[in-house]
């Protein structure tokens, strides 16, 4: 019996720097997310297609972001150009409900003030410490 993963708290996504548009993984679009995406951008959906799939996948999947890259609709100050037209992908992610917790951990992190890291950091050595004993 496996056990329940332990749930992560809820972070402010606009403390974050973007980490899920960044390295998060790929950018699926749907039919749907193509023409709402090409509507948002006053371009035909085959503009829309010439210019941003960045992927097509043998099952012929099609894709706005590569695994490891970052979003083609992220500006300079990590805000989504098409936030209001986002794909079901993005609409639909959260750090910390995602499978992988790395990201959340990471992101978790960040906005986490040094003062507040360093007495976690000083309770968890405090607790290997005892543990060794």
């Amino acid at each position: 019996m496996s056990a329940e993963p332990e749930p992560r708290a809820k972070l402010d996504c606009l403390r974050c720097p973007s980490l899920c548009c960044k390295v998060a993984g790929y950018v699926q679009v749907s039919d749907h997310d193509i023409r709402r995406l090409a509507k948002f951008l006053g371009l035909t959906r085959r503009a829309f297609e010439a210019k941003h799939i960045v992927e097509r996948t043998r099952a012929g999947k099609r894709r706005i972001k590569a695994e490891f890259e970052t979003c083609q609709f992220l500006d300079g100050k990590r805000r989504c150009t098409v936030y209001a037209a986002r794909p079901k992908d993005c609409r639909g992610y959260v750090c910390w409900e995602a499978a992988d917790p790395t990201l959340h951990r990471i992101a978790q992190f960040l906005q986490t003030p040094i003062v507040a890291q360093q007495e976690i950091e000083a309770t968890e050595r405090a607790g290997r410490r005892a543990r060794r004993q």
